[in-house]
């Protein structure tokens, strides 16, 4: 059975998908009014949530996912 190679890159998609379902998550709890003020989409005062940002967040995550399936690579032997 061919072991799975794990590159830098693999740890980085990752860790950007976590990010970015983090974020998503945000969205869709958080009122317009209580997110950060550096986060798109913030208005004082406002009861909005932005369900097409985290909608958006959320597909950035599982591209992320998809790339770093992408970026594994199986260890072959060399029969």
């Amino acid at each position: 059975m061919p072991e799975i190679k794990i590159r830098p890159l693999t740890i980085v998609f990752l860790v950007a998908a976590l990010v970015c379902f983090f974020i998503a998550i945000i969205y869709l709890i958080d009122t317009a009014a209580n997110l950060p003020a550096f986060f798109p989409g913030h208005a004082a005062g406002s009861t909005h949530h932005h369900v097409k940002h985290a909608i958006a967040f959320f597909l950035l995550g599982a591209a992320a996912l998809v790339a770093a399936w992408f970026t594994t690579n199986p260890e072959t032997s060399g029969e």
